[in-house]
């Protein structure tokens, strides 16, 4: 199955956004890493060194918690220079974001972090085009 990441970027904020506005806020956090992770990958897989053949590499392959630091930000200078802004300006946001979180309670996730998450993942979904900021060259 092919991967669309800037499609499933989409799909997961979106459902986060629901899913904060009815305050199942651990759900919702869950959501917008995924969210800005999927968009970081879409912007990955236009790199051909991060993705040879179209394919992104195993590398890039993780969670946005560990994802993050792994952009190489020297390629995305040219063409994704929005999104470099982003990951520059903001310091491991979702460092403390993990997929175990899944497993926790319904408090495991404060509000407060998951209204910094869901500000980071409009940030980055926009730096890539996918929230109404046009898409660099």
């Amino acid at each position: 199955m092919p991967e669309e990441f800037g499609t499933a970027a989409m799909r997961h904020f979106r459902d986060g956004q629901l899913l904060y506005a009815d305050r199942r806020i651990s759900n919702a956090d869950q959501l917008y890493g995924f969210a800005a992770e999927c968009a970081i990958k879409s912007a990955l897989v236009g790199l051909p060194a991060c993705a040879p053949g179209g394919i992104l590499a195993n590398r890039y392959r993780e969670h946005v918690d560990q994802l993050w630091d792994l952009v190489p930000l020297q390629a995305m200078q040219r063409r994704y220079g929005t999104l470099l802004a982003v990951l520059k300006g903001f310091r491991a946001p979702f460092a403390d974001w993990s997929t175990d979180q899944r497993y926790g309670p319904d408090d495991a996730v404060t509000e407060a972090a998951a209204t910094a998450h869901q500000s980071v993942a409009r940030r980055v979904l926009g730096s890539v085009g996918l929230l109404g900021v046009r898409k660099e060259a």
